[in-house]
């Protein structure tokens, strides 16, 4: 049922409390005090009278959000901005709130700055309306490129310069300025009396606003005593907080002049009859004055929205995004407020008799306050555009850390590996990439002692001359580590067999109580780091496959995150995942995952090349580990698991990149190959993601039918032909052809092309999914060893692409790319 819950106060009931409260205290003095002789004012270009802040503080609004401690009341942020939307609404003059704001905000900058002389000459006389204190920074120019200077002389601050736009200069007593260091130039900050020698305010003649004041200030060998000085260091963000606040605060300014001129208009025309009808009944009256109210009301929802960020602890401390949305969006109501106004009053509108021109006039001052409308739009996409590709970069850096720990995975299975083989080459390469110190301290049996001790075919394998036979091993100081290596080859053998047992143990549903002895104090220097990745790629994967690690998507307890698992058992995983940086642990003992892995643990496709990877690493270690030849039924890179990263960017990121393919992916009979061969995981992935085509898989052996039903409602249909990789033939009519290099040995590349192409429509593409190794030289050596246990292999620098041209296709070239996931995308076209 949708119903509310009893007792939950919204925040619409919040304002509105606040709202009642500010008419109650605050209304009197408004209609009574400062509204009287307001048209006249405006008329003759006269600001307010500064008693009127007096009586403003006598009645406690201007202290009415400053703290306790200095004679305020101490009500938060979305309390004072009720408060000023109400005064707003209220008064006569639309800048009147704006000025009380002000005000207040000059008394807090000068709270802030934590100066006991400052604050006890200036805050009392600000909270009690005796003095008016008003900012000045604009210069249409950047801050460190002001034109207004400061320069020490001896023990005296000397200022120079001009603050233009400056509201209430014609009455304040007190200016916060900011100003360039000529020394150092830095942003300062500086308190200016009115009285000062050399400052003069200078009345400005302005469109509108005729009553706020609008002036400019002018220093000349201004003379200050070094207490003057507000804001030495950081003036600049104590500028942006400031400015961070204005804007909310402005926007609750428009947001009370825009309900007041509402009201005003609806009263004005009740009294009005056209056709022997109220004004009010014709339709076309409503629909305007419905838009008037669809207009306030959307202009409340993004002020109020902002204003109840001001409470979040998390809040920005220099950018609010929500306030400068409000800011814009309260300002592009008005104006239209403005002008549906100006449409309904008709030639009333036009004279300065009646109050609607003057809010067309007025709220045009109010709207260039903190930001023209196309300078917030810019700033706004300025910090999208910032805070989108900072996000990938968290989330690319997140990816990589896990690839880091899958480094020392590797590197310590292949120091433990014993014996030749098969893969005896690949743990070569990834022993003499860990560095002899690694290499040295483990050395002594077949492999990991001709790795590092330096003997012809070891040597020859890593570079082939002295030098790098010398950085291997190759001498006397390696042979002496050499000499006590049996022990800590031993402690990492053990090591090793215990994360397989974990992992055997959890997927066979029988966990152990608590995690095995890790790698602390088991061995020591470089092999201990690489022992460390070891334990926290255990910790991720067996994490993920139990949902431990998806469960951190929200700050959990350890008992929260344990689910089925045991308490001591989850507890464990989790210290080794604080300690692999994949986790945090908060101040109150709360887990959760690292921002950037969010991506991969939602779901989606790149969850499932995540988990993919992540098992891949734990099967192949298990594999060499076992000394098993058989590389077995894992997929090799780009297929399996990871397909789906790679038709998803084939789709929503290539598509309009591979000329004439969409078209031909739509003509009668197309097809799409797959010759990944991997049980038909890539072929499902590519019926999903290009739906209606059919898609012809060449798999090695026959695939269970429900191992290729596409869910998901208008998938599309998977035909399995058992063939090789060169199975496609002449009749297949395949607009595109989709070849994964990693799953290719060298021999069968050139032939798999070579059908795929003489398959291909006219025009159509072949594209060949290949990894993409890291270029630190562990990860490099890593992902050939973890590669070559599933089967595959990456090709040389350029193979695929002179296959590709060899085979008559044009338009070679790397097409798109990941380096977290550690694949590439190579498209070549078949002249039409």
């Amino acid at each position: 049922m949708n119903r509310a819950r009893p007792g939950h106060r919204t925040l619409d009931a919040e304002v509105e409390q606040v709202r009642r409260e500010a008419r109650r205290r605050f209304g009197g003095f408004v209609l009574d005090v400062a509204n009287p002789g307001s048209h006249f004012r405006n008329k003759e270009h006269r600001p307010l009278d500064s008693r009127v802040f007096e009586q403003a503080g006598a009645l406690g609004l201007l202290g009415f959000s400053l703290p306790a401690g200095i004679g305020g009341e101490g009500r938060d942020k979305l309390a004072w901005g009720v408060v000023v939307e109400e005064v707003a609404r209220l008064s006569r003059d639309p800048g009147f709130a704006v000025l009380l704001d002000i005000s207040v905000e000059i008394t807090e900058l000068i709270l802030s700055s934590g100066t006991p002389e400052l604050i006890e000459t200036y805050v009392p006389d600000l909270v009690a309306g005796r003095r008016f204190g008003v900012q000045g920074a604009y210069e249409s120019r950047d801050p460190y490129d002001y034109r207004s200077t400061a320069r020490l002389d001896g023990d005296t601050w000397v200022l120079n310069g001009a603050k233009r736009f400056l509201a209430g200069a014609a009455f304040a007593d007190l200016f916060v300025l900011f100003l360039r260091d000529e020394a150092s130039n830095d942003m300062l900050a500086f308190l200016v009396e009115k009285d000062d020698p050399g400052v003069t305010p200078v009345p400005m003649d302005t469109m509108g606003m005729h009553t706020m004041g609008l002036g400019q200030v002018i220093l000349h060998e201004v003379r200050l005593p070094r207490t003057r000085l507000l804001w030495r260091a950081d003036a600049l963000s104590e500028l942006n907080t400031y400015a961070r606040i204005r804007r909310t605060m402005s926007a609750c300014g428009v947001l009370g002049a825009l309900d007041g001129v509402t009201e005003n208009c609806v009263e004005a025309l009740s009294a009005r009859r056209r056709g022997g009808r109220r004004v009010l009944d014709y339709p076309n009256v409503e629909r305007s004055v419905g838009e008037l109210r669809m207009l306030l009301q959307s202009a409340r929802a993004s002020v109020y929205r902002a204003l109840d960020g001001t409470r979040s602890p998390d809040r920005d401390p220099y950018f609010d995004e929500f306030a400068t949305v409000a800011k814009h969006h309260a300002s592009e109501c008005a104006l239209r407020v403005g002008r549906l106004v100006m449409s309904l009053q008709g030639g009333e509108a036009y004279m300065s008799a009646f109050p609607w021109e003057r809010f067309m006039r007025d709220i045009l001052g109010l709207i260039s306050g903190q930001g023209s409308q196309e300078m917030l739009l810019m700033q706004l996409g300025q910090r999208t555009i910032v805070g989108l590709e900072g996000r990938r970069v968290r989330e690319e850096a997140a990816e990589r850390a896990v690839a880091k720990l899958a480094d020392g995975w590797w590197a310590l299975h292949a120091l433990a590996h014993e014996g030749g083989g098969e893969f005896a080459d690949a743990a070569r390469a990834v022993v003499a990439a860990a560095g002899p110190d690694a290499g040295g301290a483990v050395a002594g049996g077949a492999v990991a002692g001709e790795a590092v001790a330096g003997n012809a075919e070891a040597g020859e394998a890593v570079a082939g001359n002295a030098e790098a036979g010398e950085a291997v091993a190759g001498g006397a100081e390696a042979g002496e580590a050499v000499a006590g290596g049996a022990e800590a080859r031993g402690a990492v053998a053990a090591l090793l067999d215990r994360a397989h047992a974990l992992v055997a143990a959890v997927r066979a549903g029988r966990p152990p109580e608590a995690l095995p002895e890790g790698p602390a104090g088991l061995v020591e220097g470089r092999l201990a780091g690489l022992a460390e990745g070891v334990w926290g790629l255990l910790a991720c994967g067996v994490a993920r496959e139990t949902g431990l690690l998806a469960r951190l998507l929200e700050p959990c307890t350890a008992r929260e995150a344990a689910g089925d698992l045991p308490p001591a058992l989850a507890e464990g995983l989790l210290e080794a995942l604080v300690g692999a940086s994949v986790v945090h642990r908060d101040g109150e003992g709360r887990y959760a995952v690292a921002e950037g892995l969010e991506r991969v643990l939602i779901g989606g496709p790149r969850a499932s090349a995540f988990a993919a990877r992540l098992r891949r690493a734990l099967d192949g270690g298990a594999r060499l580990r076992g000394g098993k030849p058989d590389a077995g039924g894992a997929a090799p890179a780009g297929c399996g698991g990871e397909a789906a990263p790679l038709a998803d960017a084939l789709v929503n990121s290539l598509l309009g990149r591979l000329e004439g393919l969409p078209v031909l992916l739509d003509r009668p009979g197309a097809q799409v190959g797959c010759a990944a061969g991997d049980g038909g995981w890539s072929a499902v992935e590519l019926a999903r993601h290009i739906p209606f085509v059919p898609v012809l898989a060449l798999e090695p052996e026959p695939v269970a039918a429900d191992a290729v039903l596409v869910g998901g409602g208008g998938g599309g249909e998977v035909r399995v032909r058992v063939a090789g990789p060169a199975g496609f033939a002449e009749g297949d009519r395949l607009a595109l052809a989709w070849l994964p290099a990693a799953g290719l040995p060298a021999g069968e590349l050139r032939p798999a092309v070579e059908a795929a192409v003489a398959a291909l429509l006219p025009g159509g593409w072949v594209v060949m999914p290949c990894p993409l190794p890291p270029k630190r030289p562990l990860g490099a050596a890593a992902a050939r060893l973890d590669l070559a246990l599933a089967g595959g292999r990456v090709p040389d620098e350029g193979e695929v692409e002179g296959v590709l041209a060899a085979a008559g296709l044009g338009h070679v070239r790397a097409a798109w790319d990941d380096a977290a996931l550690g694949l590439r995308l190579v498209a070549a076209r078949r002249p039409a």
